[in-house]
């Protein structure tokens, strides 16, 4: 099936189909340039245009498969202490957060999720990168950071911030940072698609529909990120990043 054909089948206008498009894009440029914000700059959009139990499993698969390709050299450096301290906690939140999408409106949930990315891109706006020694990351802020990753992951799909938040107070190495990440969201996303599927009793077609549609740009677009993060600067990746992130969130709100 073309990406025109999948573009009918999805029943989009003209307008949604050219904004899904550039929204994975974007995306994935923001995925290669930075290493995060990908699922930030897709979930206000992609909620405010299909609502949250079309968009969130779809959000949550594209970042799994745009992170396969990473999983080989991050399996032996990470922590895997830290990934099932906020697994197990991710659980908890992600069932409330799913008892939060069956109680609120998709119009509401769309507002809710778009103010939640803009409070993120707040928070990792002004937490400064570290410097010298860093402490050790205690126990419960694992569980604090899985637990918001599930609840926010099941809401919005965007189960980054929080465990990039506490990733980034830890005393890794940044190899180990980016290790560690990488497999606590191939999990916590695979868990959450299949959370979904269990919830609506069945895998949606078109859930597969809207991933090959959003997949081959996001693609492009993170090659095209990768390609430009060796001609920038460190702030200049993060707050160009953040900046895309505040801008779709933005759109989410006046979509």
């Amino acid at each position: 099936m073309t990406l025109f054909e999948l573009w009918h089948t999805l029943d989009l206008s003209n307008t949604e189909a050219i904004l899904i498009g550039v929204t994975a894009l974007v995306a994935g440029i923001a995925r290669g340039f930075s290493g995060f914000g990908s699922a930030m700059i897709m979930a206000p959009i992609y909620v405010s245009v299909f609502g949250p139990v079309m968009a969130v499993p779809v959000v949550l698969a594209l970042e799994a498969l745009i992170s396969l390709p990473l999983l080989a050299s991050s399996v032996k450096t990470a922590q895997y202490d830290t990934v099932f301290r906020m697994l197990i906690t991710a659980v908890i939140g992600a069932v409330l957060g799913m008892g939060v999408v069956a109680f609120f409106p998709a119009d509401t949930l769309a507002t809710l999720v778009a103010g939640i990315v803009l409070v993120f891109v707040a928070l990792m706006a002004v937490q400064k990168p570290q410097s010298g020694k860093a402490l050790a990351v205690s126990n419960h802020l694992k569980y604090i950071a899985g637990g918001a990753s599930g609840l926010f992951g099941s809401i919005s799909g965007m189960t980054g911030p929080p465990a990039v938040m506490l990733m980034l107070k830890s005393n890794a190495s940044p190899l180990t940072i980016r290790a560690t990440l990488i497999i606590y969201f191939m999990l916590i996303d695979v868990l959450l698609v299949a959370g979904y599927s269990l919830w609506e009793g069945t895998f949606h077609l078109e859930w597969l529909r809207l991933v090959g549609l959003s997949l081959p740009p996001m693609i492009v677009g993170s090659w095209i990120g990768g390609f430009l993060f060796q001609f920038a600067s460190a702030h200049i990746f993060r707050t160009l990043t953040l900046s895309l992130v505040a801008v779709a969130a933005l759109i989410g709100l006046l979509t």
